[in-house]
């Protein structure tokens, strides 16, 4: 399968980042998809309720493309095409270009996203859609538009299905959707991606799905139960569901913790599925609305999220600063050109430097976690990506770099017995465990590597790509087989709650089985990393798909066929911020499987 893949991607990575050089990197593994100078691909744009046949509409959207592939003075080279072989008039400019934080030979050197406008009269109503034509590098453009018009003068307020009118949630007039095939090149997110199986289908499949699929090889589940299990979170799993047992996202602010509109962008990113798009703009302009502005005094509030801050007074710490994410704000920008993203996704950097502990550890430091921090580098590093601003850039690099340095043993500070690879720190930090025993969280540790991962994607810094191979040294000693879980199919494989730096177990519950899946995700970027460094560990591919089944069993414990008789939902998510904490950080899983195996 490896050479299958390697016949198919180029690598293409920077060999002078940060003074570590990567040219003895594997080229077998390639983290970015390969420049693509000429193409084009066919979308699908969808008119919403509000717009009738024959009814002139601007259409606006973002257009990724791979690094390398289009430079902003070859954008005259980008056309939009009809159905009938015409070139539509655009106007076309960069939106976002590709960074990177020490190499000026790729930094803005190339469009990362390109913002089309044109006028668009379509002969369906919703909700069918019409298909058009992207085309680059081949022929100039020759039909331009040449002014701009805010996208958002063809927004409208939404006034039905999971939003209502007094939420005061807009969405385009139109959506365009692009192929899962193409936006899981990295662009969107910077890290690649398998396509859905192309059997699920756009709609809520029913539970027995899973019948079929449970002793199907490869790793097909997970795009089922990803697609059907959001349906519960949006409240469309039946319409048979007992009020009490719906997702409560407009009024408490758990269903939202790990990013709800980002995970809905996940799916999207695999799927190319409106639904899925849909909902991930419109939870992001509702997660927007509840946002404590600029002129929010204290200014330490600016960013944080209502739901869970409801009143400006006191310390919110990082519990509080936890819930603020512009992942998902960055997203909607890309891919609608909403201009009242980019000043809410600095809001968020301010809300985690201005609440969370020092990435920087330090046994004196009364409260520490690797969630906290990890969203802390993650704001850090959308911020940069969107804005470029040195502040961003700065902050990201001495922030990954704290936790090099705390993974090396934070000075001297750490045992030198410990098991390799943990951010071990004290139970009294962490609110769990002994607080003399130095511990580290298993699942948190998942939120650390997301974020490291996409730190590397703008600095191919080695020492990077190591600490996340060493990670998988951790989890390794994290995870163990038994019981203990309630899944009733014997022993399976899953992580500690809590870690002690021997290796041991601190906490251990049942309960963790289900941060199989993310952990297995983690596990599978450890053996990527080690492959690109040329120093593969087949004991982290095992380990993954050890996971992998734990997972697997998990979706078969919590599809319930006949529950929508006495009105429980078929697809059950429980708790409801669960649904983020597996697929958000997992979407590289299936990908890092197939070309490694």
């Amino acid at each position: 399968m490896r050479n299958i893949f390697s016949c198919l991607f180029l690598i293409f990575l920077s060999t002078n980042v940060l003074h570590h050089s990567v040219e003895a990197f594997s080229n077998e593994v390639p983290f970015f998809s390969p420049p693509q100078k000429t193409g084009s691909i066919k979308i699908k744009i969808y008119p919403m309720e509000n717009i009738l046949p024959g009814t002139p509409t601007i259409v606006t959207f973002g257009m990724p493309f791979t690094r390398g592939s289009v430079s902003e003075s070859n954008l005259d080279l980008v056309r939009i095409i009809s159905v009938d072989n015409t070139e539509i008039p655009s106007y076309i400019d960069q939106l976002s270009p590709w960074r990177h934080v020490s190499n000026s030979a790729l930094d803005c050197k190339s469009v990362r996203f390109a913002r089309i406008q044109f006028m668009y009269s379509f002969s369906v109503s919703y909700p069918n859609h019409e298909i058009i034509t992207i085309e680059w590098g081949v022929k100039h453009r020759t039909q331009n538009r040449s002014v701009l018009q805010n996208p958002r003068l063809a927004w409208h307020l939404v006034e039905s299905g999971t939003y209502e009118a007094e939420d005061k949630v807009f969405e385009p007039d139109v959506y365009v959707a692009l192929p899962g095939e193409y936006l899981c090149g990295g662009t969107v997110n910077p890290t690649r991606m398998l396509p859905f199986d192309k059997n699920v289908s756009g709609k809520r499949e029913e539970p027995g799905v899973f019948d079929s699929l449970k002793d199907q090889p490869g790793y097909v589940v997970i795009d089922h139960a990803q697609h059907n299990f959001f349906f519960t979170i949006i409240n469309r799993d039946t319409i048979k569901v007992k009020t009490e047992l719906q997702c409560p996202y407009k009024t408490h602010y758990e269903p939202w913790l790990y990013d709800r509109s980002s995970v809905m962008y996940m799916l999207y990113l695999r799927s190319g599925n409106i639904t899925a798009l849909r909902e991930a703009v419109r939870n992001t302009q509702y997660y927007r609305n509840n946002l404590w502005d600029d002129t929010t005094v204290p200014s330490r509030f600016t960013g944080l999220f209502k739901l869970k801050n409801p009143v400006p007074e006191g310390y919110p710490t990082g519990n509080g600063a936890m819930y603020s994410y512009n992942e998902c704000l960055a997203y909607t920008y890309w891919l609608t050109c909403d201009e009242e993203m980019p000043e809410a996704i600095e809001w968020i950097v301010n809300a985690h430097e201005q609440n969370d502990e020092p990435s920087r550890w330090d046994p004196t430091i009364d409260f520490w976690t690797e969630r906290h921090t990890a969203f802390r580098l993650l704001a850090n590093t959308v911020a940069y990506e969107i804005t470029g601003k040195t502040v961003y850039r700065d902050s990201l690099i001495s922030q990954y770099h704290d936790f090099i340095w705390h993974q090396n043993g934070a000075g001297g500070i750490l045992p030198d017995d410990r098991i390799d690879g943990g951010l071990w720190h004290y139970g009294s930090q962490h609110g769990d465990g002994d607080a003399k025993t130095l511990v580290a969280s298993s699942w948190m540790t998942v939120l650390t590597v997301d974020a490291m991962v996409r730190a590397y994607a703008f600095s191919e810094d080695r020492e990077i790509a190591d600490f996340i191979r060493r990670i998988g040294n951790f989890e390794m000693a994290a995870c163990k087989r038994d019981e203990m879980h309630s899944y009733g199919v014997g022993p399976l494989w899953y992580c500690d709650y809590m870690v002690r730096s021997d290796g041991s177990s601190e906490v251990r519950s049942g309960h963790t089985i289900e941060h199989s899946l993310e952990i297995a995700g983690t596990v599978a970027w450890a053996a990527y990393f080690s492959n690109l460094l040329n120093m593969e560990d087949g004991t982290y591919i095992d380990l993954a798909d050890k996971l992998f089944a734990s997972y697997k069993a998990g979706v078969q414990y919590w599809t319930r066929p006949n529950a929508s008789k006495v009105g429980n939902t078929a697809f059950r998510v429980s708790p409801w911020r669960k649904y983020g904490w597996e697929y958000r950080p997992s979407g590289s899983f299936s990908y890092i499987m197939n070309i490694l195996k």
